[in-house]
């Protein structure tokens, strides 16, 4: 069976034993599994000495208890490492805007095609390990969506009412919080910020979503008028454009996609924003036992403890960093065929720096699943699909998203662990069949 490194997908639960050889092993196996309570993972490393024996401790608060307010934020692409509203590939342009103590989160942004101004936004999650960051999703963005205007319960939500829809949505790939690094985003110290997971990251692309990607939706069609934004987005809302009701009581939202082990960031932003996420779409994500089943507070502190070890921690990742092992792992774990020239590229920007490193610290010690999601999964009003990659192992294993979801749909296409990359024309092709 082929299991997931430290790049993207997780796959089931890993732990770290003394030998140097097996823990490098062991980062490389990117598990998440989470404790069936009411809490979030905190992140907050003491740099001044140890507290409870660790040298980076872990703790775990329940979120219940804090504020969870989103802080208003504006875009903001000032900085002296990338050009204001900077080209990236094509049309495909890198922004920012600040969220609470950051000044720049980065993500890509491809503009709507002319006639598609009122379509309803697309948000990607990027998969979090070593030198990923939103350029994971390149070559979606690239795709073309011409499609049909109908989404898969019929309703018509094309901008001018007609029955093709030429070009593309608007689509944004947010980079998480301390990934895109290379796209000039502010790092993440946990020494200075602590953050809770995956809410930390969750809220991040609530800003974004709220400050900017609706606000910029609204103001493409209506010229900067004043009017109520549930009006065009919210479950059971009419759509605005030849007036009929969504029957199945989605609303005219959002689409997100999560890729692999970021699943729980995808599942925790549908649930909580129903009136702005009308579809959710996982690919290759951890089958629903692992959703479900919480990975011990021990292991996430020994996990963790090691990946931010000065020595043990910093020798494994600047094994992992070279370009020969991206190039042997992905293609061992990650592709059906061979990884090309451009992954390995990408993976290599983003993994020169340090700083990139603390995410997949926190991904790969387990902290997304440090509980169970399954309460949030079954009080989801959206419809939820779940991607496989015919030649993923898994495929039999995710039937249980099925039999305990009411509005859950399984299907597969070619590839194997990463389809946005492998099979990005795939991957739209689904899309088109929602809507989007």
């Amino acid at each position: 069976m082929k299991m997931n490194p430290c790049l993207t997908v997780n796959r089931g639960r890993h732990r770290c034993n003394a030998t140097i050889l097996l823990c490098l092993f062991s980062m490389l196996l990117a598990v998440m599994l989470q404790r069936n309570c009411a809490t979030e993972a905190f992140i907050l490393s003491n740099p001044s000495g140890h507290i409870n024996n660790w040298h980076h401790p872990l703790t775990l608060k329940s979120s219940l208890s804090e504020t969870e307010n989103v802080q208003v934020a504006n875009v903001n692409n000032d900085n002296d490492d990338i050009d204001d509203d900077m080209s990236y590939h094509g049309d495909i342009s890198v922004e920012s805007y600040e969220h609470k103590t950051f000044k720049k989160l980065t993500y890509l942004y491809k503009k709507a095609s002319p006639g598609r101004e009122g379509d309803r936004p697309i948000i990607l999650i990027h998969p979090v390990g070593i030198g990923l960051s939103s350029w994971f999703w390149k070559k979606v963005m690239m795709q073309s969506f011409t499609t049909n205007s109908e989404d898969e319960f019929g309703n018509d939500y094309s901008y001018n009412n007609s029955r093709i829809k030429s070009g593309n949505p608007p689509i944004y790939a947010p980079d998480l919080i301390g990934c895109g690094i290379d796209h000039g985003g502010d790092a993440w110290n946990p020494n200075e910020n602590g953050l809770f997971f995956p809410l930390g990251w969750v809220e991040g692309v609530e800003t974004l979503m709220n400050d900017v990607i609706i606000p910029r939706w609204y103001d493409e069609q209506n010229n900067g008028k004043s009017a109520s934004l549930s009006r065009f987005f919210g479950v059971g809302q009419s759509n605005q454009n030849n007036g009929t009701s969504n029957s199945n009581g989605d609303g005219a939202g959002c689409l997100v996609i999560a890729q692999g082990g970021l699943a729980p960031v995808g599942i925790m932003l549908a649930h909580r924003n129903p009136l702005h996420v009308q579809n959710l779409m996982l690919t290759s994500p951890p089958t629903y036992d692992e959703i479900t089943t919480p990975i011990p507070e021990s292991e996430l502190r020994t996990n963790y403890d090691f990946l931010r070890s000065p020595i043990l921690g910093n020798l494994a990742f600047a094994a992992l960093e070279n370009r020969a092992i991206i190039e042997f792992f992905s293609n061992l774990f990650l592709f059906d065929d061979d990884c090309d020239e451009e992954w390995l590229d990408e993976t290599e920007r983003e993994s020169r720096y340090v700083e990139a490193r603390t995410p997949v610290q926190v991904f790969n010690a387990g902290l997304l699943q440090h509980r169970s999601l399954e309460g949030e999964l079954k009080e989801l009003v959206q419809s939820v699909w779940v991607v496989s990659g015919e030649g993923d192992k898994r495929v039999l294993d995710r039937q249980m998203y099925r039999d305990e979801l009411d509005k859950c749909t399984l299907t597969s296409i070619g590839g194997c662990n990463v389809l946005p990359w492998e099979n990005a024309a795939g991957v739209v092709e689904l899309i088109k069949k929602l809507g989007y």
